[in-house]
């Protein structure tokens, strides 16, 4: 019960601070520019900067990692597969034995079946 009550609390908030964050936005004027003077060497030098080849050296450096990170995780995901299969017993690692749910009369009649199939 008590964590419905706190449920409704937090959503009952966060629908109050949506509806000021909407009632402020029509105030805010998009067409205002600021006319901050660049007469600073510091604004010089930063407007010299090329800040889109950065931006795509960085987004490909970012890609090769990742894809360097996928590899390793997947590297790993099959050092693991093959650790834990280690824990299966020796009758169940070749995929063909499996074990039988029948008793043992029942899986003799369903041998001599699917003998009789292959012939």
């Amino acid at each position: 019960m008590y964590n419905f009550i706190l449920q409704i609390l937090i959503m009952t908030s966060l629908a109050v601070l949506i509806y000021l964050v909407a009632r402020t936005i029509p105030r805010i004027d998009e067409n205002v520019t600021l006319s901050v003077p660049r007469n600073s060497f510091f604004d010089k030098l930063v407007s010299k900067v090329p800040l889109e080849k950065f931006d795509l050296m960085f987004d490909n450096l970012l890609e090769k990692i990742l894809r360097k990170f996928k590899i390793i995780v997947m590297k790993l995901d099959n050092i693991l597969t093959k650790w834990l299969s280690g824990f299966k017993p020796s009758a169940f690692k070749d995929k063909n034995i499996r074990p039988s749910i029948f008793d043992n009369q029942d899986s003799a009649i369903i041998n001599k079946t699917e003998e009789d199939k292959k012939e």
